[in-house]
């Protein structure tokens, strides 16, 4: 197996606030870089109906065919009809059709090369098995809430990533068990891994922190997914992610350490600054950190302003802000020193840190005051529009205006950003000969980007109307709430 990919919502190409297009994620642009056919050589899961379990995209794209570039009069009498038939179809299928749980996957596959999962955490790795999703969608039978997609969403995906063929045989696999599998059987050359971000993301997901408790005992990892998940904690104490990380890197080691292949390499994600991330607008005064960049005196939404934060309380201060980077540049340091000591236990270089938090910083356009540093591959230098960490916004003309490397929930990368993420690790397995050289298929990557391709010409109606500021903002808080647990 040339290939094996873990991780969450960021290697599982979700966007726009549904796990929908995997195709277009870095893994699988970097099996074609490996020479790997896609649903030939690398399987990974489709979704159907705009996937799960909403899609923002799809909404604006269709309020976008069938209001013009704005909604205006009684029109909007006719807004939350067309948007719920839009989610009645993802809803069906994936609860009562071909996609629901008790369904094997329709592709018939025994298992997928990418087992990512949104809305995973580090101990996520080893503990969510399809048996336990079962039992979480058992608990808690589908109800046909109004605007709301296919519900327990990170259940099914999970279900079907690790047990796409339903068989009894594979029902307590989870990401690491597969890995094994695999790694015991043929052998596996190269793993790609991306986990941490959610144990911080939910700080801006939810503009609160909630931090697990110090002197917790158990500490987080080494307690079951139902008490982590009912604690509804989303930034660990750095003492807390250091060993939750410690255990799945000592897991995954033991497993490489007995693979059938001699000639391997684990490709090790560190965590972006989650404030980055477009979700979280900033608003107010500016203060410029030594070493840090521009930070603004609040975040909130960002469809709003400062009145909406002031008066529901859902922002972030800089405060806020600042100790959630510090906690991540934590998380980042202990993941690379835990690197170096497996290298040096290994006299080789096994494991290749790719720094995913430096890129990002140094494309952050609003945390470099408007002037990124990042060195992009050259096919960009004379692409028009040009591409930045914005939020996606076009104009009535359906002109570009700003963004590009984000989707519209304003946390997950485009089909570019997910080239730029590809580029990044190829320059890490070109280091060590995996591959020749980093070069990518930019034209193509560019013309599958249908954000960039054809902008959305109704996007300034989430900046006049409060209503679908709110949907878009309740489409992506459904990925804080994905791990709800029924005890």
């Amino acid at each position: 197996m040339r290939l094996f990919t873990i991780g969450d919502s960021l290697s599982a190409g979700y966007m726009s606030a549904a796990t929908a297009r995997t195709d277009l994620s870095f893994s699988t642009l970097i099996a074609s870089k490996l020479g790997l056919q896609p649903q030939t050589d690398y399987f990974f899961p489709s979704w159907p109906f705009e996937g799960v379990p909403i899609n923002l995209e799809a909404i604006m794209r269709t309020l976008n065919a069938r209001y013009g570039s704005d909604i205006s009069g009684f029109e909007w009498l006719t807004v939350v009809q067309t948007v719920a038939a839009l989610l009645d179809q993802s809803e069906d299928y994936y609860e009562r059709g071909a996609g629901a749980a008790q369904v094997p996957t329709p592709d018939g596959r025994a298992f997928y090369h990418n087992v990512a999962v949104a809305g995973f955490t580090v101990a996520d790795a080893w503990l969510v098995t399809p048996e336990l999703c079962r039992q979480q969608l058992q608990a808690s039978p589908p109800t046909d809430d109004f605007l709301s997609g296919p519900d327990r969403a990170m259940y099914r995906v999970a279900l079907k990533v690790l047990n796409p063929s339903l068989d009894p045989t594979f029902d307590t696999f989870s990401q690491l068990d597969w890995l094994q599998h695999h790694a015991s059987g043929d052998g596996v050359d190269n793993v790609l891994l991306w986990l941490g971000a959610n144990n911080a993301l939910g700080t801006v997901i939810a503009l609160k922190i909630k931090p697990t408790p110090p002197d917790l005992d158990p500490p987080p990892h080494a307690r079951s997914f139902v008490d982590r998940a009912s604690n509804g904690w989303n930034l660990w104490r750095p003492d807390h992610f250091a060993l939750e990380f410690d255990e799945l890197m000592q897991r995954l080691d033991t497993i490489m350490r007995q693979n059938t292949s001699s000639d391997w390499h684990v490709c090790v994600s560190n965590i972006p600054m989650v404030t980055i991330a477009p979700v979280a607008k900033g608003i107010g005064d500016t203060t410029l950190v030594p070493d840090r960049g521009v930070y603004y005196k609040y975040y909130t939404y960002f469809p709003f302003e400062e009145p909406f934060a002031m008066n529901t309380g859902l922002y972030l201060t800089m405060q806020d802000a600042m100790h959630i980077d510090e906690t991540i540049a934590a998380f980042n340091a202990h993941i690379a020193a835990s690197l170096d000591r497996l290298n040096v236990a290994h006299q080789s270089k096994r494991y290749l840190l790719i720094d995913m938090a430096g890129a990002l910083d140094k494309l952050a356009y609003k945390r470099n005051a408007g002037n990124p540093t990042y060195e992009f591959p050259e096919y960009f230098d004379f692409v028009y529009p040009k591409v930045n960490t914005k939020y996606y916004y076009a104009d009535r003309s359906a002109h570009l205006v700003q963004g590009g490397l984000f989707t519209l929930d304003g946390v997950h990368p485009s089909a570019i950003a997910h080239g730029l993420l590809a580029y990044e690790i190829l320059k890490q397995l070109r280091d060590v000969q995996v591959v020749s050289d980093a070069d990518l298929p930019w034209s193509t990557i560019f013309a599958n980007d249908r954000l960039y391709q054809e902008p959305i010409s109704i996007m300034q109606e989430l900046y006049n109307k409060d209503w679908l500021g709110q949907l878009v903002v309740h489409a992506i808080r459904l990925l804080e709430q994905a791990r709800g647990v029924t005890a």
